[in-house]
């Protein structure tokens, strides 16, 4: 591994760009951004979207179990250190998800969207459509699992450490940023909404909330956290380092894919 942050070294690395590509820029994207995204699609995936978002709370409870605090005052200001630096960025990625099921719920009821849509049924699957209990589908039960790996629940995997946690963390959202960005880009200069398959929810609510400042300001913190948090992992090879995180960086990539629903 090269003297890179450990952001820029995996995002920079030949082995993930066609991935990454893939896991931001999908067809889902493309017809969510040009207002053209069917509305029973949509249902779907914030179905979906709004399960994972409750498994993301107990994941960054499970990384604030992770944080050591400093015992010692060693002349710098508390607030500044980067144990503390680190606790503030997960109290407001746990703040943040709080606010964006209320946001589910309030923006649903707006427009007429279900927030439990079942999605397709497998071929195969003996149940109909209607019968069949709502509930994570295998790619979202992925993503749980994943996260509730670093629950601070009494059979956490121990070996999973604060620096893995915030490679997932960092590589979730800023996917979701560069992944509603593109969609962003979909649109033409004078979109006008009105003509919408989903009433406007995405472009005039969903859209603009996913790709504000505000949150690309968080996503920027995440990304500074994990690059001071793994430069400070003194005990650890970079080599290690870095292998450890591309492998993470490469499953939640996947996952990021495959969690996008298949449109025509």
């Amino acid at each position: 591994m090269a003297k890179l942050p450990i952001s820029e070294y995996l995002l920079s690395s030949p082995e993930v760009g066609d991935l990454y590509e893939r896991a931001t820029q999908s067809q889902f994207l493309s017809l969510a951004g040009e207002g053209q995204l069917p509305p029973d699609v949509l249902c779907q995936w914030l179905s979906q979207d709004r399960l994972y978002a409750q498994a993301y709370i107990r994941f960054a409870g499970g990384l604030i179990s992770r944080v050591e605090l400093p015992t010692k005052i060693d002349g710098q200001e508390t607030s500044k250190t980067l144990q503390w630096r680190i606790l503030s960025l997960l109290q407001t990625a746990m703040l943040g998800v709080t606010r964006e099921l209320n946001f589910f719920e309030e923006t649903a009821k707006k427009y007429g969207l279900d927030l439990e849509a079942l999605g397709p049924v497998a071929e195969g699957d003996n149940l109909s459509h209607k019968s069949a209990a709502f509930g994570p589908n295998k790619v979202t039960k992925d993503y749980i699992n994943l996260f509730d790996s670093f629950s601070a629940r009494p059979n956490a995997d121990l070996s999973k450490t604060l620096l893995d946690g915030l490679v997932v963390l960092w590589t979730t959202e800023k996917a979701y940023l560069d992944s509603w960005t593109y969609a962003k880009q979909q649109a033409s200069a004078n979109a006008d909404t009105k003509e919408d398959l989903d009433g406007g929810a995405l472009r005039k609510e969903f859209i603009p909330n996913w790709t504000s400042e505000e949150f690309q300001a968080f996503v920027k913190e995440c990304q500074e956290c994990l690059d001071a948090y793994a430069a400070s992992q003194d005990e650890d090879p970079e080599e290690v380092i870095a292998a450890g995180s591309m492998a993470i960086f490469k499953k939640v990539l996947v996952l990021e894919e495959s969690f996008w629903p298949m449109v025509a």
